[in-house]
């Protein structure tokens, strides 16, 4: 709708970055990288958070039954049996997504605002504002419904206006016009059925699946120039992973994620396999990303991997240090940064 046409805004944050390696490196990564996050600081919008989980994907969409949105870094569950569709030609400038049941009975266009620096939304600008832009779009209003909030559980509450609205040719329908105001983000949900539908048992059913989900919607940290970037994205993503590998205690696991060209592959896979030998029962293993330092296509990382046998009070820490580098649009460990 053109009540929601997005701005565009430029965070340069440098996210965070933690250091193990050599002195001399570290200095001057030290100083480097502080001046970039001091600039980053300056710049983030208010509403990012580094404390926000990073979305599964970098592409907006479903995974394991929630939308998540990641340019704007939002999710909520999907009602069983509702279809995510895929944008078309005929969207609203401010779309980021539509959905609708299996019969398409109800449609739920998603939009969102970036306001910048005005005071929270109110009851009464948002019935106003969504009924201009109904009458802007050639509907009239019938009637409209009393305006109701519904709590989340960290986003403040949506503010839904229903209304009963007939379109050029006369035919009826229910309409929800839900708000949510958080930082400089408004988050729109458009919903939309006949009338007719809307009266009986299963338009009823649709209304309430969209007031069961819309209250859960939880944040991540978005992806683009509101957040992190792609390339970040995609190197935390494979830092996560590799964690998860060296915990699997499983070598091709494990190997998958050196180049091809990888120097020492041999002493590595003897290494690795004495850190995790024994009974797999017997001790609890756990891998850590202890130092990252980014340059580009380029990175150096260390891991820290952490046994702990069940019948001893002690500990074993293990930490080894690599370069990475994006070939073929793909991260890889490429060498070792270890002496030994």
């Amino acid at each position: 709708m053109d009540l929601f046409r997005p701005e565009k805004s430029i965070d340069k944050s440098a996210g965070i970055i933690c250091f193990c390696f050599p002195s001399l490196f570290r200095a001057f990564a030290v100083i480097f990288l502080a001046v970039v996050f001091s600039f980053g600081c300056r710049a983030r919008s208010r509403f990012v958070d580094n404390a926000l989980p990073l979305p599964p994907a970098a592409d907006s969409g479903i995974y394991d039954g929630q939308f998540i949105q990641t340019d704007y870094g939002f999710a909520f569950p999907l009602p069983s049996k509702w279809n995510w569709l895929r944008l078309s030609a005929e969207q609203e400038v401010d779309e980021v997504a539509r959905f609708a049941d299996n019969s398409q009975n109800i449609l739920v266009r998603v939009s969102v605002q970036i306001l910048g620096d005005t005071p929270s939304l109110t009851k009464k600008q948002w019935e106003d504002d969504a009924a201009q832009d109904l009458k802007n779009h050639l509907f009239k209003i019938q009637k409209t419904d009393s305006v109701e909030e519904w709590k989340t559980e960290d986003s403040g509450p949506w503010i839904e206006v229903p209304f009963l609205l007939v379109d050029s040719r006369g035919g009826l329908w229910s309409d929800q016009e839900w708000a949510l105001n958080k930082g400089d983000l408004l988050i729109g949900v458009h919903a939309m059925m006949t009338q007719e539908t809307a009266e009986s048992e299963a338009g009823k059913k649709l209304f309430k699946d969209l007031r069961d989900v819309l209250p859960r919607i939880h944040w991540y940290t978005p992806i683009g120039p509101r957040g992190i970037s792609i390339d970040r994205f995609e190197l935390r993503q494979f830092t996560e992973s590799f964690q998860g590998a060296l915990q699997s205690r499983s070598l091709s696991r494990v190997g998958a994620y050196f180049d091809d060209m990888y120097p020492d592959r041999a002493k590595w896979n003897a290494w690795y396999l004495q850190a995790v030998s024994g009974d797999p029962k017997s001790f609890d293993l756990t891998a850590d990303l202890s130092g990252l330092v980014i340059n580009g296509d380029y990175a150096a990382a260390s891991f820290a991997l952490t046994r702990k046998d069940k019948n001893d009070s002690h500990s074993e820490k293990f930490e080894r240090s690599f370069n990475l580098s994006k070939k073929e649009g793909a991260w890889k460990i490429t060498a070792s940064l270890d002496k030994n």
